[in-house]
């Protein structure tokens, strides 16, 4: 390995002094760099071509596989219809493996490589060994690995709340209206974003992401499409009350068509700008950097939009309250038209800066392996993996049209249990009697539910009980 490394450094040179050639006194001065055209993976393709002449040498004049580098072993030439076995890599992504097993690759009958090499079989992270690692390095490690299991609980703690809150919102009937249908779809974009996630961590591993196989680079592509329609549902929440607040009849004039191209139309061509730039310039292991696994520069193609919808978002929460606070001051009597919107804003405004924090902490690594790191890791693990949970608690769980939705429906099953338990002539025309009441109350909760879409019911309380 370090002879391949000196042969590189050693053909990076000669490269360089190429350059320089025909140069003057001054630009010799220059700082060495390596030429534009030539990058690391093609001097060690080149480096591990001559480690191993002599076994050219030996070859020669037989049928045989060349020399091939995979950006983590140089496999020597071998006779076709050969399995080469070469050590494992002692450290990849700042893991450690045993390097006393091997791993392997095919060189066919035709004398080609296979694809892949197999890393799976054999290569194994040195986590449990107490030779093989420092006493910090193993309680950092088991810090990571309880850190992976609060992620692992707080996404499938999230999935559970989140499909619930989906469930009432498309059953009960008598709450739809477009404030509820756009709670519904940020409530969808997470759900689908957990589900990708939870896919990542079954396609991610050390052989798929070499491979950069298309199935990995699929699976980080939806994660990454429904993170951006998480912020820009976000951003429709704002914008509606915005609406609700400055313009109280102002809500009719806009579709739920409207709101759904903001919310799931426009990150597409947002998403599909990211995939052609990684295609073109970094296509290579899942799209994800290559050395800490951690999301690449081009990522910001998708990451500056959300951030502006973040500002945006909160430039028009200050706006609401603006106006919100005007409005009381002009009627300081006539708190009742606008207790509506201060609970319907009152979700929003802590819902918000809560995933625009998670959201800003993935830009931020602490250093090292210290206590600020592991407190880092602990506290974004936690917050990344229970937003969902968050957004069910506050939109759905709270918002007392719901709870008095559940409440209709159980009331009406228990009166229609107790009719029914000793059926007689009587008590069947109660039931009726009953049934037909309960629809009546279901179409007037249907009408009020949309006078309260529209504005036209201020009174009406939503979203979060006051304390």
């Amino acid at each position: 390995m370090c002879l391949r490394w000196y042969i590189a450094g050693f053909l990076c040179c000669i490269l360089q002094m190429s350059t320089l050639v025909g140069t003057n006194s001054t630009q010799s001065r220059s700082p060495l760099r390596l030429p534009d055209d030539v990058d690391l993976r093609q001097l060690l393709t080149l480096a591990c071509h001559a480690e191993n002449q002599e076994t050219y040498e030996r070859l020669n004049g037989t049928l045989h596989c060349n020399a091939t580098w995979d950006t983590v072993t140089c496999w020597p030439p071998a006779p076709a219809g050969t399995l080469v076995h070469m050590p494992c890599p002692g450290q990849l992504r700042g893991i450690k493996y045993d390097t006393s097993k091997n791993a392997t690759k095919m060189c066919y009958e035709n004398g080609t490589w296979a694809v892949r090499a197999d890393y799976n079989g054999n290569c194994r992270p040195l986590v449990d060994s107490f030779t093989a690692e420092s006493e910090e390095m193993r309680h950092w490690r088991r810090h990571l690995e309880n850190a992976k299991l609060l992620n692992n609980i707080g996404h499938a703690v999230s999935l559970f709340c989140l499909v619930i809150a989906f469930t009432l919102f498309a059953y009960l009937k008598s709450i739809r209206c477009t404030r509820n249908n756009i709670h519904c779809n940020l409530v969808a974009t997470f759900i689908l974003r957990n589900i990708c996630w939870f896919i990542m961590q079954e396609v991610m591993n050390v052989q798929t992401v070499l491979d950069n196989s298309w199935y990995c680079r699929v699976a980080v592509t939806l994660f990454n499409y429904f993170q951006v329609t998480n912020f820009f549902w976000m951003f429709v929440e704002g914008l509606y009350l915005h609406i609700m607040v400055a313009h109280a009849f102002g809500t009719e004039r806009i579709k739920c068509w409207m709101y759904a191209v903001i919310g799931w139309c426009l990150p597409i061509p947002i998403i599909l700008s990211w995939v052609i730039v990684m295609s073109l310039l970094q296509d290579e292991r899942c799209w994800v950097d290559s050395t800490t696994g951690q999301n690449s520069h081009y990522d910001f193609i998708y990451h500056g939009p959300v951030i502006i919808v973040l500002l945006v978002n909160f430039v028009i929460l200050g706006k609401i309250v603006r106006i919100l606070v005007l409005k009381l001051r002009a009627h300081p009597n006539s708190l009742d038209t606008t207790h509506y919107s201060i609970k319907a804003v009152k979700a929003t405004v802590v819902l918000l800066p809560l995933l625009g924090i998670t959201y800003m902490l993935f830009f931020i690594h602490p250093s090292g392996r210290g206590t600020s790191k592991i407190f880092f890791r602990y506290f974004n693990s936690f917050l990344q993996s229970f937003q969902g949970c968050f957004v069910s608690v506050i939109y759905c769980f709270s918002n007392t049209e719901v709870q008095n939705a559940i409440q209709r429906r159980v009331d009406r099953w228990r009166n229609q249990q107790q009719c029914a338990h000793n059926s007689t002539p009587s008590k069947q025309m109660v039931l009726a009697v009953f049934s037909a009441s309960a629809s009546t109350v279901d179409k007037n909760e249907n009408t009020k539910a949309a006078s309260v879409c529209k504005g036209t019911d201020l009174k009406r309380p939503s979203v979060i009980e006051e304390e």
